[in-house]
């Protein structure tokens, strides 16, 4: 009796965790984000302009006039964000920004290698110091070859991770990630999850 109850417990604790609303981005994909998330994309905010207002957001640490200038950048179409609110708390609030650039997928493991090299460089660059590179490699998710990197955060204490991802018309999709160390092992499931829903239309 007391198996069943403990995995009675497991599948509702797994049913709420794989409950998700689909997303249509502004980029040019459909995305699926867990329901404990904040989502921040153009259609989103056109569909419920009180979405970032100060009470109700509960995303940790970000102040409520940040959160507005964030909203206008998105409505500009700069990028779109998303924001865990189950790992999100007062030091730091787990999040995902998504933007569109330029530039390949490497195809080979020789421009895989020059691709990383460039860019621990750049990131030594912007963040004026060196950041630890743990992963970057090329991955497939689906069918679709993608560029995947893993470094410390620029804020001490934080991991970010990011995939790029072609679109039809040739430009990247940056899917970054950015959560406290310590959230990690909770985040992580979730990023993956939401990176491998995305579809192009």
């Amino acid at each position: 009796m007391r198996r069943f109850v403990a995995l009675a417990g497991l599948l509702a604790v797994l049913a709420v965790s794989a409950s998700a609303k689909e997303y249509q981005s502004s980029f040019g994909f459909t995305v699926d984000v867990p329901d404990n998330w904040l989502a921040l994309t153009k259609l989103a905010i056109q569909e419920n302009s009180a979405l970032t207002g100060a009470t109700g957001a509960n995303v940790g640490s970000i102040d409520p006039k940040w959160l507005q200038d964030l909203k206008a950048k998105v409505e500009d179409g700069a990028f779109e964000m998303f924001f865990d609110r189950t790992t999100s708390d007062a030091t730091f609030s787990d999040n995902i920004n998504v933007r569109v650039g330029g530039g390949t997928i490497p195809a080979t493991p020789e421009t895989v290698k020059a691709k990383c090299a460039a860019y621990a460089q750049a990131l030594a660059k912007a963040a004026k110091r060196t950041l630890a590179v743990a992963t970057c490699e090329s991955r497939t998710i689906g069918s679709a070859k993608t560029f995947y990197v893993e470094y410390e955060g620029v804020v001490a204490g934080t991991v970010t991770m990011q995939y790029q991802l072609a679109r039809p018309d040739g430009k990247l999709i940056f899917v970054t990630a950015t959560c406290k160390r310590t959230s990690l092992d909770k985040f992580r499931p979730d990023f993956e999850a939401i990176v491998k829903s995305i579809r192009f239309s």
